[in-house]
C-alpha cells in the first residue's frame, strides 16, 4: 500500500518561480516533503536548457556523497550526457578538489582518517604538554576523542586559528579556561604533525581552499571562471566557512542558488547553524533580482499529519515562519497518540503492525523511528522475536564477532593493551567458558604478570585445546618479528582458518564478517605501507586501540536479504526518507528530548570566537531543546498516511505535553493491545 506522488506533474507556483528564476541569487526555503529535490533538479535543467549555461560551469554542493550521486543522476537523465560535466560533491570533497586542481600542490597530501588522527595524538601525547588542564592529563584517550579533534574541526568550520584567538572574556570557570589555552597550544602541534606526514584531515580541506582563494589571485580567477553558477543543497546544515568560500567564488556574478530549511537543522554538533540562511539574505539581498521563495506545499503527507508537524515546530524561536499544507488539500486519519509505558510499547507496536497488515499495508510500508540507537536496537530485537522481518543493523565495526576475534589475536600476538581480555576470549573460543574461567582464576587478580606467561608456568597441566592455542600464539609471535602488520593479519586469518567457514556458508552474517575483515586487512596494509620503521603488529595494535577509542566506526553492511521488512532507524538516519506508516516511540521525559548535559570537556570554540553565536540570544540549553524539537518534527514529517506516537502518561515528553490534543486521536494502552483481539 505504498503511496508516492510524482511532483513533476504539478509543480507549485513557488516551485515554478524557483525553476524559472534568472541566474542570480535565489534562496529556496523548502519545507519537509515539498519537492526540494525536484525543484533543485529542474532549476539546473532550466539553467542548462533555457539559459544556455554550459554544465561545465555549474558547481553543485551537497551534504552527503549519496545526495551528490543521486542529484547528478537525475540531471543527467533529463539533460543527457552533457550534464556529466557538472561538478558535484560534498563541501569537503569540493574544497579538496579545488586545492588539488588549482593550488599546484604536488604530490597531493593523503587524507588522514579519524582513527589515524587519534593514534597520532595519543602516540605523541606526552610531547603535547605540559597541560594547564587537570582533565586532559587524567584520561588522554577521552581528551583526544572528546575534546581535541571536535574542537579543531569546529575551528576550521569557523575559519579560526585557535592560536591567534584571545582568552574568552566571559568565561569564569578556571578549568574551562585552562582547557582552551591548552587546545590553542596543541592545535599548532597537531598541524605540524600532519605536515610532517604529508597528510590532511577534513578540516584542512576547508581551510586550505579558503586560504588558496584568498591569497592566490590566479587560482581565484580560474575558480570563478570555472564555477560561474553555484548551487548549495541542505544549506542550513553547512557552516560559516561555506558562506565565505561560496562568497569568494560568486563575487560579482552572484549566481548562487541555495536550498534549505531551518526547521530541519539536526546536525548542529557538526557546526550547522540556521544563521547561514540569514547571512545569505544579508549578503545577496541587495541584488536587483534576488528572490527568496518558500516551498510550503507538501506532496508527502496528508493535512492531519502536517497540522501536527506545524503545531510541534511553532514552539521553536528564531526560525523562518512556514506553514506546511498538503497538496490538493488531501486529508487522512488523525495521528494516534497511544499512552503506554516503556515496557508496553514494543508489544503495542507489534500488535499495531499486524493490524496494519490486515488493512493492506506491507512490512516495507512501516518505519519505527527512535531517538537513540539503543532504543532502535531493543525494538528490532523485539520484532525479530515476534517473527516480524526487520531492516535494522546498528552494529559498529568492533561489535562484529569475527572482528573481535581477529583483534583479539592481534592483541595477544602483538602484546597490546587489551591482551589479557583478548587471551580470555581466545581461550573461550578454543575450549569453553568454564575452562577459560578456571584457568584464569588460578592466579591472583592483583598479579600484573602477563597471563600467558603465568599459564606457561603451569607446565602443560591444562586442556589440549589451550595447549594448541598457546603453541599457535608462540609461532605467530616469532613470525611477527619478521613480517609487517599487513602480512601478520593475513597469516592470522590463514592459520586460524577464520575466513573458511564464512566463505562456505555465505549468509548475511557471513557476508557482514567478510566485508569488514577485508576492510581491516586493507587498513593493516595501508598502515604497513605508510610507515618505514614502525610497521609491526605491536605498533598496529596502538592504531587498533585508537580506532576502538573513537568508538563510532560503523560496520560496512552487505545488501539486505529481505526488502519487505519493517524499517527500524534512528531519526537522524531517517532524514530524507518517507514511509506510509511511521511509529515514534519512547516519548518520555529524558528520553525524547534527551536531557541536556554540560560537557566536562571543551568540545567547541567559545561563543565569543564564533560568528553565528553573536547573533543568537539562546543559551546552550535552549539550543539543545530546539534541536531536539526539530528532530521530532523531522520524524513526524516522514509519515505519508498514518502516524503513531507512543508516550507514558507519567514523565511524559515535553513535546507531547505541548501538543494540541485535538490534533491527535488518544488511545489507552489496554485498548491498543486488545483492539484487534476482540
Amino acid at each position: 500500500m505504498s503511496v508516492t506522488f510524482d511532483v513533476s506533474n504539478h509543480p507549485t507556483f513557488q516551485q515554478r518561480q524557483a525553476i524559472e528564476h534568472s541566474p542570480s541569487p535565489l534562496m529556496i526555503m523548502a519545507g519537509a516533503g515539498t519537492g526540494k529535490t525536484f525543484t533543485l533538479v529542474k532549476r539546473i535543467v532550466h539553467l542548462i536548457e533555457n539559459k544556455s549555461i554550459d554544465p561545465f560551469h555549474i558547481l553543485m554542493i551537497t551534504y552527503t556523497e549519496r545526495a551528490a550521486r543521486e542529484l547528478k543522476e537525475k540531471v543527467v537523465s533529463e539533460v543527457g550526457h552533457p550534464a556529466e560535466k557538472i561538478t558535484v560533491g560534498t563541501f569537503h570533497s569540493v574544497c579538496y578538489q579545488t586545492v588539488k586542481e588549482f593550488g599546484n600542490v604536488s604530490p597531493t597530501p593523503r587524507l588522514l582518517d579519524e582513527s589515524e588522527a587519534i593514534y597520532m595524538l595519543l602516540d605523541r601525547f606526552d610531547d603535547l604538554g605540559p597541560f594547564e588542564s587537570t582533565e586532559f592529563s587524567l584520561e588522554p584517550e577521552k581528551a583526544v576523542v572528546k575534546s581535541f579533534l571536535p574542537f579543531f574541526s569546529r575551528c576550521r568550520d569557523e575559519l579560526l586559528d585557535p592560536a591567534a584567538m584571545p582568552d574568552p572574556q566571559n568565561e569564569t570557570d578556571t578549568e574551562v579556561l585552562a582547557q582552551i589555552r591548552d587546545l590553542r597550544q596543541i592545535y599548532g602541534h597537531y598541524q605540524a604533525m600532519k605536515k610532517d606526514l604529508d597528510t590532511v584531515d577534513y578540516g584542512d580541506m576547508i581551510l586550505q581552499a579558503h586560504e588558496l582563494l584568498q591569497s592566490d589571485e590566479k587560482a581565484l580567477k580560474a575558480c570563478r571562471d570555472r564555477f560561474r553558477h553555484i548551487i548549495v543543497d541542505e544549506f542550513q546544515d553547512n557552516n560559516f566557512a561555506l558562506n565565505k568560500i561560496v562568497g569568494l567564488l560568486a563575487h560579482k556574478r552572484q549566481s548562487v542558488t541555495v536550498v534549505g530549511d531551518d526547521d530541519q537543522v539536526i546536525y548542529s554538533f557538526r557546526g550547522a547553524s540556521a544563521y547561514n540562511i540569514k547571512a545569505f539574505e544579508k549578503s545577496y539581498g541587495s541584488h536587483k533580482d534576488f528572490l527568496a521563495t518558500p516551498l510550503e506545499t507538501n506532496f508527502r503527507s496528508h493535512q492531519q499529519i502536517l497540522d501536527l508537524a506545524n503545531d510541534i515546530i511553532k514552539h521553536n524561536d528564531d526560525r523562518q515562519a512556514k506553514f506546511l499544507e498538503s497538496e490538493g488539500g488531501r486529508k487522512g486519519p488523525r495521528p494516534k497518540l497511544i499512552w503506554a509505558t516503556k515496557i508496553e510499547q514494543p508489544t503495542i507496536i507489534i500488535d499495531q503492525i499486524y493490524e496494519l497488515l490486515s488493512e493492506g499495508f506491507s512490512f516495507e510500508d512501516i518505519a519505527v523511528l527512535c531517538r537513540t540507537r539503543n532504543q532502535a536496537k531493543s525494538l528490532a530485537d523485539s520484532f525479530l522475536g515476534a517473527n516480524i522481518p526487520t531492516q535494522a543493523d546498528f552494529r559498529h565495526f568492533f561489535e562484529i564477532p569475527e572482528i573481535k576475534t581477529l583483534v583479539a589475536w592481534c592483541q595477544v600476538v602483538g602484546e597490546g593493551k587489551h591482551k589479557e581480555t583478548a587471551l580470555y576470549r581466545l581461550l573461550r573460543k578454543a575450549s569453553n567458558d568454564e575452562t577459560a574461567y578456571e584457568l584464569f582464576s588460578r592466579f591472583d587478580t592483583r598479579d600484573l604478570t602477563p597471563r600467558i606467561q603465568l599459564l606457561h608456568s603451569l607446565n602443560g597441566t591444562f586442556p589440549q585445546e589451550a595447549r594448541a592455542l598457546f603453541k599457535q600464539v608462540e609461532e605467530l609471535q616469532k613470525l611477527s618479528k619478521k613480517k609487517n602488520a599487513g602480512e601478520m593479519l593475513w597469516e592470522i586469518c590463514e592459520r586460524t582458518a577464520l575466513l573458511r567457514p564464512l566463505a562456505k556458508r555465505h549468509n548475511y552474517e557471513d557476508q557482514l564478517a567478510l566485508i569488514n575483515i577485508g576492510n581491516l586487512l586493507n587498513k593493516a596494509q595501508e598502515f604497513s605501507r605508510d610507515r618505514e620503521n614502525e610497521r609491526g603488529l605491536h605498533r598496529f595494535n596502538l592504531y587498533l586501540e585508537s580506532m576502538m577509542t573513537a568508538g563510532n566506526r560503523p560496520a560496512h553492511l552487505p545488501p539486505s536479504v529481505n526488502s519487505n521488512a519493517v524499517t527500524v532507524q534512528t531519526i537522524h538516519g531517517a532524514k530524507g526518507g518517507e514511509f506510509p506508516v511511521v511509529f515514534v516511540p519512547f516519548n518520555r521525559s529524558g528520553s525524547f528530548p534527551l536531557s541536556f548535559r554540560q560537557e566536562a570537556l571543551v568540545i567547541r570554540p567559545p561563543d565569543e570566537w564564533i560568528q553565528y553565536a553573536k547573533h543568537s540570544t539562546l543559551s546552550d540549553r535552549d539550543h539543545h531543546l530546539q534541536e531536539e524539537r526539530r528532530l521530532m518534527y523531522v520524524a513526524v514529517t516522514r509519515a505519508q498516511e498514518q502516524l503513531f506516537l507512543l508516550a507514558p502518561s507519567k514523565a511524559t515528553s515535553l513535546f507531547v505535553k505541548e501538543l494540541d490534543k485535538s490534533l491527535v486521536h488518544e488511545i489507552d494502552s489496554e485498548i491498543a493491545v486488545t483492539k484487534d483481539k476482540i
